[in-house]
């Protein structure tokens, strides 16, 4: 029977999302050092970035030089593809461990990666509508972005296309996104207390800045990611009833 609430439950996805990370540690922060941390660190490093924060000339230095803003654009290009399919391989494999069922890295990133074109496809058309949004008086940006916000899990379990699955998330998220707005708010301040405990790392300059970087960038990779994924569960939850024992054989 769904939930007469009718809409998220704060607290069920955190403890999920924190759940699904405590009992795959390895999976979850060790994909999301080696496909978002470590390579923004590298990126950082490549470009001079990560020296921006104490050394003013290092931020000249990387917008004046095409090899520095190649560099930057490559960079990042390879950040996106990388952090998309951590994402679709989160939704898999938090979908498995929610049902009970063993997660399989090599599956989830196999499973992922035979949909990574279309999410890519999903991921720059709700760009694009997201900073068309935020430049209508930034209201507008701000409820796409929470109407489509599980759109990528969408595709991933229900094998729907780029249009029908920002159909489904907006069908799915409706009624619920101000407790989507509140999760954000609630991930921001974990964030920022996962902030205050690395910055005496700060001043040990620009290796004190790679070390909060590469630490902060897993964790809040990982939350993000696993995040969203239970988002899309406990949605399906809400509005459909029962458990995921449908969207497990989606996976399976």
């Amino acid at each position: 029977m769904a939930d007469t609430a009718q809409h998220l439950d704060i607290g069920r996805v955190l403890n999920n999302t924190f759940g699904v990370i405590k009992r795959n540690p390895l999976i979850f922060l060790g994909l999301s050092f080696l496909m978002v941390a470590l390579p923004q660190a590298l990126i950082q490093m490549a470009t001079g970035a990560s020296a921006v924060g104490v050394d003013a000339d290092a931020m000249t230095a990387m917008f004046s030089s095409p090899s520095m803003i190649g560099t930057a654009f490559g960079g990042w290009l390879l950040f996106v593809i990388l952090s998309i399919l951590l994402q679709a391989t989160f939704i898999i494999a938090t979908v498995k461990d929610l049902n009970g069922q063993a997660v399989n890295l090599g599956e989830c990133v196999t499973q992922a990666l035979g949909k990574i074109l279309p999410l890519i496809g999903l991921g720059i058309l709700m760009t694009l509508g997201i900073m068309l949004g935020l430049v209508l008086l930034v209201i507008p940006g701000l409820i796409l972005a929470l109407m489509w916000i599980v759109s990528s899990p969408v595709m991933m379990a229900e094998d729907k296309g780029i249009i029908d699955s920002l159909k489904r998330s907006a069908e799915l998220t409706k009624g619920s996104k101000r407790w989507i707005l509140l999760l954000f708010v609630v991930y921001m301040v974990i964030a920022s207390v996962l902030g205050l405990f690395m910055m005496p790392f700060a001043f040990a300059g620009t290796v004190g800045v790679t070390i909060i970087g590469l630490i902060i960038n897993t964790l809040t990779g990982a939350i993000q990611g696993t995040g969203i994924a239970a988002v899309y569960v406990d949605l399906r939850i809400v509005k459909e009833g029962g458990n995921t024992d449908a969207l497990a054989n989606v996976f399976a």
